[in-house]
């Protein structure tokens, strides 16, 4: 690739707030836009991998993407400092969209630990426990019985009063289709 003269912006993190990983994903939102680079902002190398170093954090440098690799078209980003600056600004409110983010993603890692324990460690109930835990009574069982055949008898009534013409017999149900048809074959 030939080395065209791209302007480098960089952007230094200080803040102790921002997880380098958030600063990444963030980074990682506007590669589109932009090739970019995290290094240490100072001479000390991080402590701990997901922390901005003791050294001030880290330098972003973004090097904008000026000519689609795909099509060869120059961008539609206006003059290069309108670019940058509509780059930066991109950039700042993507950290600010990943720490939120990160803040709900550690905020329910108990209640994400709970969930998957439940899933791996699902049992089975008993066969008794489920057919104790129907809430029924027998009465209720007989009362619902009941009112399930009074529905289905004023559903017949109905539906007798208002039979139709129906010469190809959609409307009939399976049963009344086929179901002569198998007791002749039975007996």
């Amino acid at each position: 690739m030939k080395n065209q003269n791209k302007k480098i912006i960089s952007l230094t993190i200080r803040s102790k707030e921002n997880n380098l990983d958030t600063i990444r994903y963030a980074a990682y939102a506007v590669s589109a836009a932009a090739y970019v680079f995290i290094k240490p902002a100072g001479p000390a190398l991080f402590p701990r991998p997901s922390k901005c170093g003791a050294g001030g954090g880290v330098t972003v440098e973004f090097t904008p993407k000026l000519l689609s690799q795909v099509t060869g078209h120059k961008s539609q980003a206006g003059t290069p400092a309108q670019a940058a600056k509509k780059l930066l600004e991109r950039f700042r409110e993507e950290l600010k969209d990943e720490k939120l983010r990160a803040e709900i993603f550690e905020a329910n890692r108990d209640l994400r630990e709970f969930m998957i324990l439940k899933a791996l460690a699902y049992e089975e109930p008993p066969a008794g426990a489920r057919q104790e835990d129907a809430g029924l009574t027998p009465e209720q069982e007989k009362e619902l019985d009941a009112l399930i055949a009074q529905v289905e008898s004023e559903i017949k009534k109905e539906s007798a009063g208002k039979r139709s013409r129906d010469p190809l017999g959609i409307t009939r149900t399976w049963e009344e289709k086929y179901g002569a048809k198998n007791r002749r074959k039975k007996n």
